[in-house]
C-alpha cells in the first residue's frame, strides 16, 4: 500500500562494493568486469563498505530521525515544513510474535529512511506537477504524492492513542494521499498539502475507528461518537468535572437519549478469558455467576423444604395423604 521507492544510494553502494571486493580476491571476476584493482576506488574500498553498512546496521533503538515531536500538531492551512528528528517505533499489533514485531519495526525504519530525503514542493512546483498529472503523466503524480508522505506520518501520529499500529495508520493515510492527488484541482489556488490534509485525516480517522474496535460501527455512528467524545473532553477540561449527558447533548445539538446511547458505545468489550490476577490462574469467566446452575443456597433451601414436606406427610393417615 505504501509507495515503492527506488533502491537507495546506500544499498547501491553496498551492491557495487560487493562486486568490487569479490574482484579483489578473484582474478576471473576482475577480468570479466574489466576492473583495474589499482584505482583509488578500489584502494578506498574498506571505507566505502564500512560507512554504508554502519548506516544499514544501526540498531532500531538508535534510528530516531523523522517524525514530529509529541506536542507537535498539523496546521491544516499550510504544509508541514519539516519532520524533526526523534521518531517512535510503530505500536506492536496485539498477538504479534517478537519476530513479527521486529520485522514490522525494521520495515517501518526502512520506510522512514527512504522518505527522509524527499523535499517539499513550492506552490509553483505543485501547480506544474498537478497539470502534468492531470494530463496523465504518472511520474508527476508520483512526485506529488512522494513529496507529501511526511505529512501522512505527522497526521497519523495523532491517532496512535486509538491502539491501531502506527504503520497501519500510515498505510491508510497514504491511500488518502493518493486519492487527494487524483481529486486535486490546481485551478482553485489551494495548496496541495492543505487539500490533501482533509483526505488523509478522513482515511486515518476512519481506519482508527474501524480497526480499534472489535465490533464494527457504521461510519455515521462513528462520526457522531468522535464528536461526542471530543466535546466531552473539552467540557471536562473547561469545568474540571465530567460533563453530564444533558450538557454534551446541548453542546453537540443532539438528543439526550442519543448521547446516552453513544456514551454506552464507548465501552470496549472485555474477553471472558482475560486474567483477573497477576499469575493468570483465574479468568474473568471464573468469577461470573452461571445463571443456568442453581445457587448453593437455593439448592439447600429446596432440599430442606423437601425434608419438611416428607415429615409432614408422615403424620397424615393414608386416607388423608391420598
Amino acid at each position: 500500500m505504501a509507495i515503492v521507492h527506488p533502491v537507495s544510494d546506500v544499498h547501491r553502494t553496498v551492491l557495487t562494493s560487493r562486486t568490487t571486493t569479490a574482484a579483489m580476491f578473484s582474478p576471473s571476476i576482475s577480468q570479466e568486469f574489466e576492473m583495474d584493482l589499482d584505482t583509488p576506488f578500489v584502494k578506498d574500498m574498506p571505507t566505502r563498505i564500512t560507512e554504508p553498512l554502519t548506516e544499514l546496521d544501526t540498531p532500531s533503538d538508535e534510528v530516531s530521525d523523522t517524525l514530529l515531536s509529541d506536542d507537535a500538531d498539523v496546521d491544516e492551512s499550510s504544509e508541514v515544513d519539516v519532520i524533526e528528528e526523534g521518531t517512535s517505533h510503530p505500536r506492536r499489533s496485539q498477538g504479534a510474535t517478537p519476530r513479527q514485531a521486529s520485522g514490522a519495526e525494521d520495515a517501518f525504519q526502512s520506510y522512514l529512511r527512504d522518505i527522509r530525503g524527499l523535499g517539499l514542493l513550492t506552490h509553483a512546483e505543485e501547480i506544474d506537477l498537478a497539470k502534468r498529472a492531470a494530463a496523465g503523466e504518472e511520474l508527476a503524480r508520483r512526485k506529488l504524492i512522494e513529496s507529501n508522505l511526511r505529512l501522512v506520518i505527522a497526521i497519523a501520529r495523532r491517532y496512535t492513542s486509538t491502539g491501531v499500529p502506527l504503520i497501519d495508520l500510515i498505510q491508510e493515510g497514504n491511500l488518502g494521499l493518493m486519492r487527494a492527488a487524483e481529486k486535486f484541482d490546481y485551478q482553485r489556488g489551494c495548496h496541495f498539502g492543505t487539500y490533501a490534509t482533509w483526505w488523509i485525516r478522513q482515511a486515518v480517522s476512519r481506519a482508527a475507528g474501524e480497526q480499534s474496535r472489535l465490533i464494527h460501527l457504521p461510519e455515521h455512528v462513528a462520526t457522531r461518537l468522535r464528536k461526542v467524545r471530543r466535546v466531552a473532553a473539552q467540557l471536562s477540561q473547561e469545568n474540571g468535572l465530567d460533563p453530564l449527558p444533558e450538557q454534551i447533548a446541548e453542546a453537540c445539538n443532539l438528543d439526550v437519549d442519543e448521547v446516552i446511547d453513544l456514551l454506552g458505545v464507548i465501552e470496549q468489550p472485555v474477553s471472558l478469558d482475560a486474567p483477573v490476577d497477576d499469575e493468570a490462574r483465574y479468568s474473568l469467566a471464573d468469577t461470573l455467576e452461571d445463571s443456568t446452575t442453581p445457587a448453593p443456597a437455593e439448592t439447600a433451601s429446596q432440599h430442606l423444604l423437601g425434608e419438611e414436606l416428607h415429615r409432614a406427610l408422615a403424620l397424615l393417615t393414608p386416607r388423608e395423604r391420598s
